[in-house]
C-alpha cells in the first residue's frame, strides 16, 4: 500500500528511474554528475512552480530565478548552515566543487568563480543522490523549498536576507 505522502498528483514516482549504478563515483566524473544534477534540479523547480497555473513566461521567470547559480549557492548555504548534510554528502560537495575551474562561461564571469563552483557542487550532489538515494534527494529538495506546499522564494529570503528578485533579475 502506498502512503499518501509518497504521491505527487496521484503518481507514485514522477522522476524517471535512474540507471542501476552501485558506485557512481567510480563510473562518472563530477562533471557528469553535475550535468545530471542540473537536469534533476530543474525538474524539481518546474514541478514546484507548476501550481497555480500561470503563463509560460511567468513559469519561466520563476524557474529561472531559482536555477541560476546565485540562487543555488544561497540554497546550498542554507543546507550547510543548518548542518543538514551528512559527511558523505559533504564529501561529494567537495568533489564537485572544482569541476568548473576549467569551464569558461558568461555565468561564471557574472556570478564569480566561488559562487559558480559552489552551485556546481550542489548539482553534483543532486546527480549523485539521484543515482544512489532518491529518498534522501527528495528530503534535501524539500528542505531547500521544492515542494507543493512551500515557496523557494521564502527559503531564499531567509538564507540570504534578500528576495529572489534581488538574486535573479527579471527576465522580461
Amino acid at each position: 500500500m502506498t502512503k499518501t505522502d509518497d504521491l505527487y498528483l496521484g503518481y507514485e514516482r514522477w522522476l524517471p528511474s535512474p540507471p542501476k549504478v552501485k558506485k557512481p563515483r567510480s563510473i562518472y566524473n563530477a562533471a557528469a554528475l553535475a550535468y545530471l544534477g542540473d537536469c534533476i534540479y530543474e525538474l524539481y523547480a518546474r514541478r514546484h512552480f507548476l501550481f497555480p497555473p500561470l503563463s509560460i513566461e511567468e513559469f519561466n521567470d520563476r524557474v529561472m530565478a531559482v536555477v541560476r547559480c546565485e540562487a543555488q549557492d544561497a540554497l546550498l548555504q542554507k543546507l550547510l548552515s543548518d548542518n543538514y548534510l551528512t559527511q558523505q554528502e559533504r564529501d561529494v560537495l567537495r568533489w564537485g566543487k572544482n569541476i568548473g575551474n576549467s569551464v569558461k562561461t558568461r555565468t561564471k564571469k557574472r556570478a564569480g568563480v566561488a559562487v559558480y563552483n559552489r552551485a556546481s557542487s550542489l548539482e553534483t550532489l543532486i546527480g549523485y543522490l539521484y543515482l544512489t538515494n532518491a529518498k534522501r534527494l527528495d528530503e534535501i529538495m524539500v528542505k531547500i523549498g521544492f515542494s507543493t506546499d512551500s515557496s523557494t522564494q521564502l527559503i531564499l529570503e531567509e538564507s540570504v536576507g534578500k528576495s529572489a528578485d534581488s538574486i535573479a533579475p527579471r527576465l522580461s
